[in-house]
Order: C-alpha cells, then sequence, then structure tokens
C-alpha cells in the first residue's frame, strides 16, 4: 500500500494552528503577561542568596522544622531554588518552542508567496528581518542551556552538600549561568515577532531605507513600515483595488484618501461617515472589497496607522496641523507656496524631517529646500525641486467641515495636497545628546531666502532599550565574573592543599 502524501496546505495550517495555542500562552504567562521568564529567575537568586548565608548553621525556628523535612535551611533552599529553575526551563522551552514556530510559519509564507512569483527575498529588509528572527532563536537556545547548566550544578550539591567549600563554589556557578541566561533573554526582548498576527512582525522589522521624496505620500509612508511579507501583499491590494475605483477618479488620489481616510477612522472617524468618504472614490464592489478583506481587515489596518504613528509622529503632527487650518479656513505663509515642515520633539537614533511643500500658483516653480544643523549629519543639505502646478487649488480661505459630500471638505482637499504636493523625507543622524537645532530654509535658486524655520529638539536615547541593554550586559558581565571567581576559589583551594 502506498502512504498518501499529506498536503502541504494541511501542514501549514497545523503549523498556524500550533503557533496560535503557544503564543496564547507565551502572551499570558511566559514573556509577556505574568513575565514568568523574569519573575522565576529573579526569585531563584533570592533563594540562591539565602541558601548561601545560612551554609553554615540554620535559623533557630527551623530546629523545629528540619527533623520532619531532614534537610538543614540552606539545603531546603536550594531544594527549592532547583524547584524554581525547573520551572524556568520549562518557560524557556515554551519561548523557544514559540519562536521556532512563528520562524518555520514565516519561511513556510515565504515558501508559498515565491510559489506565487512574488519573490520577498528580493525586498529591501528582508534579510534583515530574517537574521534577526533567526539570532533571536540563536540566543534562546543558547539561554536555554544555560538554564539546564545552572540546574544540573544545583544537583551536584545534593551529593557535596552546600556546607562543604564545593558546595558553596556550585552554588556560586549555577548562580552565574543563571545570570547568563538571563542576559541572553534580555537582548531578545526589544523586537518581538510572531506569525499568530498579520502585524506580529512590524516591531522586529527595521526599514533600512526610506524615499527622499515621497510620490504618494501615504502609501510610501506605510509601504516603508511594513515587513516584507506584508508588503507583497500589500502591492496585491493595490492592484486589486485599482479595478474598483469609480471612472474620472485619479487612481493614485484614491489610494491616498483610502489611507488618509482610514487615518481620520484611527482618531475616531465614525464607521459611517468612513464609508460615505470611501464611496465617493470606489463602487459598491470596492466598498465590499476594503470591507471583508482577508488580510487588511479594520483592525490590521489600525495596527499598521498606530505603527507608523508610533515611527513618524512628526509626519502625523505636521498633516494634522495642515488640517486645522484647512478647517479653519486659514490663510498660507506666502500666497503662492504651502509650506509645513515638523520633526520628532524628541530624538532617538535618527530623526525624520518632513516637509510639505505645494505650488499654489499657475506657474512651476523652481525651488531650493535647504537643512544645516551642527547638530545632525549631514550639516548642510540642499535639495533642489521643480514645484509643478496643481490640477486645482487644493486650499481654500474659509472653514470647512472635515467630511462632506464631494471634496470640498478637509479629507478631499488634504487627499489632493499631498498627491499634487512635494513631501520630502529626510532623514538625519544626531553627532550627540541634549538640545540640537535644525534650520529648514526654502530659497530661490539665487540664494534669496522665501520661508525659514528653525526646530528646536532634544536628543536622547530610549529609555526601555537603554534599560534592557544595560541589564543584559551587567547579567553576562556578573554571570561571567562569577564562574571565575568560583574557578579562582577551587584553584587557590587545590593549591592550599598541596
Amino acid at each position: 500500500m502506498v502512504d498518501e502524501e499529506v498536503p502541504v496546505q494541511s501542514t501549514e495550517e497545523s503549523i498556524l494552528t500550533s503557533e496560535r495555542f503557544w503564543f496564547a500562552l507565551d502572551r499570558q504567562l511566559v514573556g509577556s503577561g505574568l513575565r514568568l521568564l523574569l519573575i522565576l529567575p529573579a526569585f531563584s537568586f533570592l533563594t540562591s542568596f539565602g541558601a548561601l548565608a545560612y551554609a553554615q548553621t540554620s535559623p533557630n525556628w527551623w530546629s523545629k522544622i528540619e527533623p520532619t523535612v531532614n534537610l538543614s535551611f540552606a539545603m531546603a533552599l536550594t531544594s527549592l531554588t532547583f524547584v524554581i529553575l525547573f520551572g524556568y526551563i520549562i518557560t524557556q522551552i515554551i519561548h523557544r518552542h514559540r519562536t521556532h514556530l512563528s520562524i518555520a510559519n514565516f519561511q513556510s509564507e515565504v515558501e508559498r508567496l515565491n510559489d506565487e512569483h512574488r519573490a520577498v527575498q528580493s525586498l529591501h529588509g528582508y534579510e534583515g528581518l530574517a537574521h534577526h528572527m533567526t539570532s533571536v532563536r540563536a540566543k534562546h537556545t543558547l539561554s536555554l542551556c544555560y538554564a539546564v547548566l545552572s540546574t544540573l550544578l544545583l544537583v551536584g550539591i545534593f551529593y557535596v552538600n552546600i556546607v562543604t567549600l564545593n558546595g558553596r563554589i556550585l552554588l556560586l556557578l549555577s548562580f552565574s549561568f543563571t545570570l547568563l541566561s538571563l542576559g541572553q533573554h534580555m537582548s531578545t526582548r526589544s523586537r518581538p515577532f510572531n506569525m499568530d498576527e498579520r502585524t506580529g512582525l512590524l516591531d522586529a522589522y527595521n526599514p533600512p531605507i526610506h524615499p527622499s521624496t515621497l510620490e504618494m505620500v501615504f502609501s510610501d509612508l506605510v509601504k516603508t513600515h511594513m515587513d516584507p511579507l506584508l508588503r507583497s501583499e500589500y502591492e496585491v491590494y493595490s492592484k486589486e483595488i485599482e479595478s474598483y475605483i469609480l471612472s474620472k477618479i485619479d487612481a493614485q488620489f484614491a489610494r491616498e484618501k483610502l489611507l488618509m481616510t482610514l487615518y481620520r477612522h484611527s482618531k475616531g472617524l465614525d464607521f459611517k461617515t468612513m464609508e460615505s468618504e470611501l464611496s465617493e472614490v470606489l463602487n459598491e464592489k470596492g466598498m465590499d472589497f476594503v470591507r471583508d478583506h482577508p488580510v487588511f481587515t479594520m483592525e490590521e489596518w489600525l495596527s499598521i496607522i498606530h505603527h507608523v504613528e508610533r515611527a513618524c509622529p512628526a509626519f502625523f503632527r505636521m498633516i494634522g496641523r495642515i488640517e486645522e487650518d484647512l478647517g479653519a479656513g486659514r490663510d498660507t505663509t506666502t500666497q503662492d507656496i504651502v509650506f509645513e515642515v515638523d520633526m520628532e520633539n524628541v530624538v532617538h537614533e535618527r530623526a525624520n524631517l518632513f516637509t510639505l511643500m505645494h505650488n499654489l500658483s499657475d506657474e512651476p516653480k523652481t525651488i531650493v529646500l535647504r537643512v544645516q544643523s551642527p547638530d545632525f549629519r549631514p550639516h548642510d543639505l540642499a535639495m533642489t525641486y521643480k514645484l509643478e502646478p496643481g490640477e486645482q487649488r487644493w486650499w481654500s480661505n474659509k472653514t470647512l467641515p472635515l467630511a462632506a459630500e464631494g471634496d470640498d471638505d478637509v479629507l478631499g482637499l488634504m487627499s489632493g495636497l499631498l498627491r499634487d504636493g512635494t513631501m520630502a523625507w529626510q532623514s538625519l543622524l544626531p553627532e550627540r545628546f541634549g538640545e540640537a537645532t535644525v534650520s529648514v530654509r526654502l530659497e530661490e535658486q539665487s540664494g534669496d531666502l522665501l520661508i525659514g524655520r528653525q526646530i528646536n529638539v532634544r536628543v536622547r536615547s530610549k529609555y526601555r532599550e537603554r534599560v534592557r541593554a544595560s541589564s543584559s550586559l551587567s547579567a553576562n558581565i556578573f554571570g561571567s565574573l562569577g564562574i571565575l571567581l568560583g574557578a579562582f576559589i577551587k584553584i587557590r583551594d587545590i593549591f592550599n592543599a598541596l
């Protein structure tokens, strides 16, 4: 009898279902939620110190209990440490197994996309993401090995007794390997990932590059921060939705208005008004497509938009300011040019500088955007832009509602402004911590100043990342020093015995 082959699809679904179970357990108890991976080793340190402190004599109140358990107080604490570390090993196995399932699901998804002739490996950022996932699994493996070795060293104490020097050395070594295990785990907590959620790779993905001038502002911004798998799905989504765009509606305008409306929905725009705005660019089938898409559901869009908003707060603050000006009917700074610039108030690692320029006149204009700062690299940056007139005047001097029928509302004008305007996105690298200044100038080709802005920011490291990195480094240093100290004490004892 010939064995039947197991369908590939059923295997992939089995792995995904398995990850869903282990990820729920990991999120509630192990890696997040109760955080047993941090609590258990912390308790083991307390019991280890207690065992070392009472290695020679037990407290008086223990004399009534010792005949029953037949263990000294130090050995009882050692036994408790063993139980705690055994639980720590179980949590490490669960956490590593969940990570392994996530990587297996990631690889199977890449193979599926390759079979559909969508080469994910060729997308920017894929290699960095894949390397990060495998390196995290390797660190989990090393952390588990250290935890097992620490537990085995505790077992040795039951043979030599903690009263002896060898017993105390074994306890010191066990404590040190637990520190090393914790240090390896701490270094993996900065960029978590999973494949159970469609947006589970966003935090682990680090965008390597981005366009300096955004053609379709919202689309480029969203695609830049999407991981390779999600970006591949978005490319298909964008092509499919073009067939549902109403006639005489520009495809770029429709996509920008779609993303702009979804962003406003994440900020409180009610569902009925959102559908009304989308119906101005999409037909009925398109509305059903957006509403019932299997990948990009409303929940997924909200997660993606919140992720991009956290990564680039300056962009959303800038368009929020423009929306307020449009809604209030305020005039632009200059009569012929819309010019807005923004940057993060607090800079971590790199600064995102966004500049929006739009020509309101009927004739093309050639301008120079100059960015100067003594505190960021590059110190002096100049880019020449030719600003073409827009299809219509995307500005209004009268108050406008946020959403209304037609494009004579804030959403419609903002979508057109982003489509016809020029959005520059520059990454500036800080050279020092503390107060920093950036000067942004809009100049004529002759060098005459049109508009100038000065931005003051504060450069500092991320607090959580700094705590995690310093904790991981400290645990590895003290763990290594503990092993060296244990080896030194044993060597000295051997030489003293000679």
